[in-house]
């Protein structure tokens, strides 16, 4: 492993040290990273290993998340495209919400969520994430999305991905480029980083709290404005 200013476990290190006590230096290599990137006014631009100082593996990527069980394993990270995500509103995870969600007998449930609520700023302005997924495509704003989506998704499901959510802001409001965030589902290892295991399914139902959109939603992703009669 190489030596790096994060206090990572190096190659001149005993070997004697038992798991507990690398993974703990790894968490803390990552809480570092996180709190000393503004400050040392550098972002990494992470292409082909998410996670600085990480020792464990998203495969064809390098990253990790907390669900991780065994040090140095290589796990299958969460990794759905911003493309996915475009066309997939129903199964986006909570609290993240890409249009307004109804409960037939009561009216408007939850509003859409604006890039700006979550990440504290944004060029769109008030627009919502997907918004941004349909609007500015190749930028910060619409790659910081998607990982923030993958994070929240494998969370909710029980499994890995290249960072927390609370991470993926934390990198955003620092100033880290579009590169950071897209290489969590793509970059030189795309081919086997891609892994995208949810079902894409346009039913107009949002799954998590099996409510339905205000509206119809196209099979685009889009919303067409048009209200969805509940039965």
């Amino acid at each position: 492993m190489e030596k790096n200013a994060n206090n990572t476990p190096t190659a001149n290190e005993p070997e004697t040290q038992n798991p507990e006590q690398r993974q703990d230096q790894v968490r803390e290599s990552r809480r570092r990273f996180a709190l000393a990137v503004s400050g040392s006014g550098v972002i990494l631009s992470l292409a082909s290993k998410p996670v600085m100082g990480s020792t464990y593996s998203c495969t064809g990527s390098g990253g990790m998340s907390g669900n991780t069980s065994s040090h140095g394993a290589k796990v299958s990270c969460l990794a759905c495209s911003p493309g996915y995500w475009k066309t997939s509103p129903g199964t986006w995870p909570t609290p993240y919400y890409p249009y307004s969600i109804c409960q037939c007998s009561g009216g408007t449930m939850h509003p859409p969520t604006t890039f700006a609520s979550v990440f504290g700023s944004c060029p769109c302005g008030s627009q919502t994430m997907m918004w941004v997924l349909h609007n500015a495509p190749g930028s910060r704003e619409f790659h910081a999305t998607a990982a923030l989506l993958n994070a929240a998704k494998a969370a909710a499901m029980g499994i890995s991905s290249a960072y927390t959510a609370s991470e993926i802001i934390n990198l955003y409001k620092h100033g880290a480029p579009a590169s950071t965030f897209s290489s969590t589902y793509s970059g030189s290892n795309s081919g086997s980083m891609e892994n995208c295991p949810i079902p894409n399914s346009n039913d107009n139902i949002y799954q998590a709290e099996n409510l339905v959109f205000c509206n119809v939603i196209n099979p685009d992703g889009t919303d067409t404005g048009t209200a969805y009669l509940c039965p």
